[in-house]
């Protein structure tokens, strides 16, 4: 599967003279992904164009509003800007989501909330779920 690079959304976060710069990067295979099915995203966080130590917290909003949070291995409903686990990794972590059927048509958007060198970073993709096509 081809991963899209949305919008190339790769931030960067210039810190005091003394550090590093820290550059943060969100793929997704998609984004209109189909409900029910497999659905790809990829962060990869470097600092001076090395793979660095962070961690991330995953997160759907609908606008401004957190509807959906990354809890024990899994998107689920949740309500607040400071709700899910917190996801340590180094260098580039990819997972494997899937939006149910309830977030057909809405215009959601994929943030990942990155902490990596001092530095706080979010990164975030437009998702609109599509119906699951039909079975032939």
């Amino acid at each position: 599967m081809r991963l899209v690079a949305l919008a190339a959304l790769a931030l960067v976060v210039v810190a005091p003279a003394s550090a590093a710069t820290v550059t943060a990067q969100l793929t997704t295979s998609t984004r209109a992904p189909y409900a029910g099915e497999a659905w790809r995203y990829t962060v990869t966080v470097r600092i001076g164009g090395k793979p660095v130590a962070a961690r991330m917290r995953l997160q759907v909003l609908a606008g401004r509003t957190v509807v959906g949070c990354w809890k024990r291995s899994r998107l689920v409903r949740c309500r607040g800007a400071s709700l899910g686990d917190w996801i340590a990794f180094r260098g580039r972590r990819t997972g494997v989501t899937r939006f149910t059927a309830a977030s057909v048509g809405d215009r959601l958007t994929f943030s990942a909330v990155v902490e990596s060198g001092g530095a706080t970073l979010r990164l975030q993709a437009p998702v609109t779920v599509r119906r699951a096509a039909s079975v032939r």
